[in-house]
């Protein structure tokens, strides 16, 4: 759930905690510029993600290491 790619295709992960609704989350990342290759607006909210369980990834806003109950 934790996962917005914004509308550069550049993947930006949240804790649950911090997660932001799809109204916000558009409005902040909807319109950074287009993706890679040309293909225009990349933005997608709640997106696939890597399990982060064991893995390195961080919330963007409080910086705390991601694991299962962020899923």
């Amino acid at each position: 759930m934790p996962r917005i790619y914004d509308s550069a295709n550049d993947a930006h992960d949240f804790c649950a905690r911090h997660f932001p609704t799809e109204v916000v989350a558009e409005r902040r990342f909807g319109d950074v510029g287009d993706g890679p290759d040309g293909r225009g607006n990349c933005f997608a909210y709640e997106a696939e993600h890597p399990p982060y369980e064991g893995e390195h990834y961080h919330c963007k806003t409080c910086k705390t290491l991601l694991n299962d109950s962020d899923n």
